[in-house]
């Protein structure tokens, strides 16, 4: 199996929520359920490693603050 990029771990983080909140607002899943499968998708330790990972590559290789500037304004 390959791995995951972190962009990609979180990505894969972020659907698995949106899928928990479909399942709520469609009943499939009541609302303690919903949260405990939230903080179950928060809690996994590879979202946490990736989350540290992108941020400490960001203090290591700071993007150009005119590429910071131009992505806002997209």
């Amino acid at each position: 199996m390959a791995r995951l990029t972190p962009a990609e771990q979180i990505e894969q983080s972020y659907d698995l929520a949106m899928m928990a909140f479909a399942d709520y607002l469609t009943h499939e899943r009541d609302a303690p359920a919903t949260v405990d499968r939230l903080i179950a998708i928060l809690d996994l330790d590879s979202l946490r490693d990736a989350i540290t990972e992108v941020l400490v590559d960001s203090r290591v290789h700071p993007r150009p603050q005119s590429e910071i500037s131009a992505s806002f304004r997209e």
